[in-house]
């Protein structure tokens, strides 16, 4: 398979359901994806009671339900819960999860997730997996998704290396003729 195919997410991902009150407490932002909720600078408010709370584990993707349109989501480096607010995806195909993770951030796709989205007003809009599952994405084969993840992972470690050097971004005055 050479060609990039057109498919719906349900042929790619399962909503994973498992509930459990046990792992350590995670949380989904836009610009940093799965983080551990400790890591927040934020109020704790979850439940003292986390028998409900979603399981998420190590390459799964997490997304806020009522966020995905404006990109929160990423593949989970940690195991560990969620508040049942989220949806969890896991891959059954072979495929690669960050491949996915990284076109789910894109303007199309967020677009297209908003679209998919239910609701009155942007602060009510729900986009939960029995209609994200029906979304349409283009993928490559595995090798592809592999070559892609890598270059764009590259991009992000250059970027993040030069953002720890502003001066580097400066643009310097050229001195008077």
């Amino acid at each position: 398979m050479d060609v990039w195919e057109q498919r719906k997410l349900k042929k790619y991902f399962k909503e994973r359901s498992e509930r459990s009150g046990k792992g350590e407490m995670l949380s989904v932002t836009i610009n940093d994806g799965v983080v551990k909720a400790s890591s927040l600078k934020r109020k704790d408010n979850s439940s003292s009671d986390k028998s409900n709370y979603k399981l998420v584990r190590k390459g799964d993707i997490a997304y806020n339900s009522m966020r995905m349109w404006q990109g929160a989501s990423g593949t989970s480096p940690y195991s560990g819960i969620v508040s049942p607010a989220y949806t969890i995806i896991t891959p059954i195909n072979n495929i690669v999860v960050d491949f996915f993770a990284y076109q789910f951030k894109m303007k199309s796709s967020l677009y297209k997730f908003q679209k998919y989205s239910q609701g009155l007003t942007s602060d009510t809009w729900n986009l939960k997996f029995p209609l994200l599952r029906e979304i349409k994405m283009i993928a490559p084969n595995k090798n592809e998704q592999i070559k892609i993840v890598c270059l764009l992972k590259k991009l992000d470690s250059t970027i993040a290396s030069n953002q720890r050097h502003p001066f580097l971004l400066k643009i310097r005055p050229r001195p008077p003729p």
